[in-house]
């Protein structure tokens, strides 16, 4: 089931890339990574991952934005889409947003990568988060 080869090789491309681009978030003593970010245009997007278990994480992503329009979700874990799905803003009128959470595997013995993405689907405006946790 584990994929030990390439588990090995991307690990050392993450890492490299890592050297260029650094995350937004790191989780530095094995507690909760979280990151807030401005989107493209108006809206604001928030990441949390907690440790859940032992070998679990609960992963939130949160877009606050000023309508009520639809967006497009996606979780990847190590570059590989965990959920996708849509969610549609609500709120009071004045503060608008959608929340999704999820359980992810914390893999062991290294950083997990995990990256929120959101795509506003009337405006296109893209909210994204990278976090290390």
């Amino acid at each position: 089931m584990f994929r030990r080869g390439p588990a090995i090789v991307l690990s050392l491309v993450l890492s490299a890339a890592a050297l260029v681009v650094a995350p937004s978030a790191v989780a530095s003593d094995g507690g909760t990574a979280k990151d807030t970010d401005p989107c493209q245009k108006a809206s604001k997007v928030k990441v949390k991952v907690d440790p859940f278990g032992d070998d679990r994480f609960e992963v939130t992503g949160i877009v606050f934005s000023s309508g009520d329009d639809t967006w497009s979700w996606r979780f990847k874990h190590e570059e590989d889409i965990s959920a996708k799905g849509e969610a549609k803003a609500d709120g009071d009128g004045e503060g608008r947003s959608f929340k999704v959470v999820r359980t992810m595997v914390n893999f062991p013995g290294a950083t997990d990568h995990i990256v929120f993405r959101a795509e506003n689907e009337n405006t296109g405006e893209v909210c994204r988060v990278d976090v290390n946790a």
